[in-house]
């Protein structure tokens, strides 16, 4: 080794000598320093979701208040006002809510005849077959009320008839016989 570092030209030997500095610190680099970087990096960014989770705290109940009134508007859409109600309720309270529309849309209301359905998965049908006297546009009026007072209300039959009084051209009053369905879910299943 020590003829060959008499008789290396200096510049060679110095460039081996560069390289080996360069290949250690590359290997130091790379192996122990790179890894910190990367932990201290990674470490850095954890410590600032912390900081934002810990600055939005009072953000995380106020969203939680958001998604329960969305969840209560979303149920109150599905069901309408009879979200809450017992079932026993529900028969006379959608017949009496029936009647109302019908003398705010000028619309006279025949029969109500409640059913029970079958159950569709988590939901039990209520059946309500609906027999009436109207012009058209009452009649349009009817139902667009109906389904905002009722919720998510299905239309599973309708016939329409010459109403009695068919003197008027213009705007003749119809018959409708209409079945509703409401879905409620099921206790058992809900609880």
């Amino acid at each position: 080794m020590n003829d060959f570092l008499e008789n290396a030209d200096t510049r060679f030997v110095a460039m081996i000598l560069i390289g080996i500095v360069l290949l250690v610190s590359a290997t130091e680099v790379t192996y122990l320093l790179w890894p910190q970087i990367k932990n201290y990096t990674s470490l850095h960014a954890s410590h600032k979701v912390l900081e934002r989770a810990a600055g939005d705290s009072n953000s995380l109940d106020e969203q939680l208040e958001k998604s329960t009134a969305e969840v209560a508007e979303l149920s109150h859409r599905l069901h309408g006002d009879m979200a809450k109600l017992p079932e026993k309720e529900m028969e006379s309270f959608v017949i009496g809510r029936l009647q109302t529309v019908s003398w705010v849309t000028d619309v006279e209301l025949i029969s109500v005849k409640p059913g029970r359905g079958k159950q569709v998965q988590n939901f039990r049908e209520s059946i309500f077959d609906v027999k009436l006297i109207a012009r058209y546009h009452d009649f349009f009026e009817w139902l667009q009320i109906i389904n905002h007072e009722l919720g998510y209300i299905v239309i599973k039959k309708f016939e329409i008839s010459a109403g009695n009084n068919n003197d008027e051209m213009d705007d003749p009053q119809l018959g409708f016989l209409i079945t509703l369905v409401s879905y409620r879910i099921e206790q058992d299943v809900a609880q």
